[in-house]
């Protein structure tokens, strides 16, 4: 059973940040973790120096406002940068990819590239908002929902693939067990 469609380069990024949490801490987390460590540190020491509290906190607020707008800025570049480099080595943003699902394995071809994942090595299994999301051990294979042509395809999809994951692959994955 395979499933195939175009996927453009950093299109399923935000569906990493579900993985990430699922293999730890996931960037929201560090990134609030950063950002109280950086008020931790910026209060007292503003403080003093400054010898306010008040323009201290001032400070600091506007250096979390600061390190906001620069991520902001670094994530609406990122893609058009990617593009670019895509582009100076002779690739191009559009890839097709097929989903195999064999007795064995998970098969992810992305272009010239073959993954493939035996079912053992898949530990989760898991939808979000646009994706489906397989790990493989600390990697994460993110496959389009809109790759399925209607609904009933795509439930077949992941039944037949979560027939081939281990049992304890399966209990950690409730979502895909869910109609």
């Amino acid at each position: 059973m395979d499933v195939s469609g175009e996927l453009v380069v950093g299109e399923s990024e935000a569906a990493m940040v579900y993985a990430k949490a699922r293999r730890g801490m996931s960037p929201r987390q560090m990134k609030l973790a950063l950002v109280v460590c950086m008020l931790l540190v910026a209060i007292p020491v503003g403080r003093w120096i400054s010898g306010s509290w008040l323009s201290a906190i001032v400070t600091a607020e506007f250096a979390v406002v600061g390190l906001v707008v620069g991520l902001v800025l670094a994530r609406a570049l990122a893609g058009p940068a990617m593009r670019k480099a895509l582009a100076a080595r002779g690739q191009g943003h559009v890839i097709d990819v097929t989903f195999r699902l064999t007795q064995d394995a998970l098969v992810y071809d992305l272009g010239d590239v073959t993954m493939t994942a035996r079912w053992a090595c898949v530990t989760d299994l898991f939808r979000t908002r646009k994706h489906w999301v397989f790990l493989v051990q600390s990697s994460a294979i993110v496959l389009p929902r809109r790759f399925f042509s209607t609904p009933e395809v795509e439930r077949t999809f992941i039944a037949n693939a979560m027939s081939r994951m281990t049992e304890p692959a399966r209990a950690r994955s409730r979502d895909a067990l869910a109609p």
